[in-house]
């Protein structure tokens, strides 16, 4: 039985499983086309590797919107905000502060009350052990979330 007041909304964090499965199950066509956009991206260098920045982010965002993803990224976005039993104040656009296009993948952000979910799609990985920042390209496409 319950005393009349509705239930408190889990923590954000905690509801990162819901996000997932639906950026998965609802959106796992167009995981496979971010992912074939950075083999593109990634064929295009000379080597296995690239410390050029301007040969990932440009080259990056012009495969995403050439292949339509970028613009069907911020449904995806909005579906995973609702996943987690919040809404978003306002619909998101393919452009920051909501789609962000990095070297590392492509992050979307979103305000929900008081945090704010952001869900990074990770497709290169950066590494700094050497003289200069090395770009890579990962297997298949990594999802990071976290709340602040």
């Amino acid at each position: 039985m319950t005393d009349g007041t509705q239930s408190e909304t889990p923590p954000l964090a905690a509801c990162f499983d819901d996000a997932r499965r639906v950026l998965e199950d609802e959106h796992g066509r167009l995981l496979t086309v971010i992912g074939q956009c950075a083999d593109a991206v990634a064929k295009s260098w000379d080597d296995d590797s690239t410390t050029d920045r301007e040969e990932v982010v440009p080259r990056f965002a012009q495969a995403l919107d050439g292949s339509g993803a970028l613009s069907r990224l911020p449904r995806a976005l909005a579906d995973a905000v609702t996943a987690t039993g919040r809404s978003m104040p306002a619909p998101p656009v393919a452009a920051p502060p909501y789609v962000v296009v990095t070297s590392e993948g492509v992050v979307l952000r979103a305000n929900v009350g008081e945090e704010r979910l952001i869900i990074t799609l990770r497709v290169f990985a950066l590494e700094t052990g050497g003289e200069k920042k090395r770009y890579t390209r990962m297997p298949g496409v990594e999802l990071e979330f976290e709340a602040r």
